[in-house]
């Protein structure tokens, strides 16, 4: 019985190597309390109002501020120049569980306060009506809905009528 040699099939691209991508020595990533409360909300309009800083949501929920700067031992071929000696926090980094590799289904980003705005809005009507008069600048608030005229019907224009008559 011979064997024939059959190339490997793969699922989509394989793994992005840290050396050609580079990517989480890039920013620095703090953890931060959902925006769940007024308090909390302006915080993370406050992050945002910075640049080079994005707020993001993981797929488990947890939220955090990136802060945008390149480490001083990234090298230009994205080797660690610190290797043996790195971080722990470094240490725990690995390629086939990175954003890059592996994106969090539901995550989300902001890098404009607007954008975290409307989706407050959307997802936390209560926290943002709670901060949109004092912490929310005119320019980055929402226009307000047109509200509809109210009209009488004309039943009770009448009976108004017959009651005052």
């Amino acid at each position: 019985m011979s064997r024939i040699p059959l190339p490997v099939v793969r699922d989509g691209p394989g793994l992005v190597e840290c050396t050609s991508c580079g990517r989480c020595c890039t920013y620095v990533g703090i953890a931060i309390n959902p925006p769940s409360r007024p308090r909390w909300a302006t915080d993370v309009l406050w992050y945002l109002y910075h640049e080079d800083v994005s707020v993001y949501r993981d797929g488990a929920g947890e939220w955090s501020v990136h802060f945008e700067t390149r480490c001083r031992n990234l090298g230009p071929d994205l080797r660690c120049g610190v290797y043996r000696e790195r971080p722990h926090i470094c240490r725990g980094f690995d390629n086939r569980s990175c954003e890059v590799n592996q994106p969090a289904a539901g995550a989300i980003s902001f890098r404009e306060p607007r954008a975290f705005l409307d989706w407050l809005r959307a997802e936390r009507p209560r926290v943002y009506a709670r901060i949109e008069a004092g912490h929310v600048p005119g320019f980055l608030r929402a226009a307000e809905p047109v509200r509809a005229e109210r009209t009488v019907r004309p039943r009770a224009v009448a009976r108004k009528a017959r009651i005052r008559g």
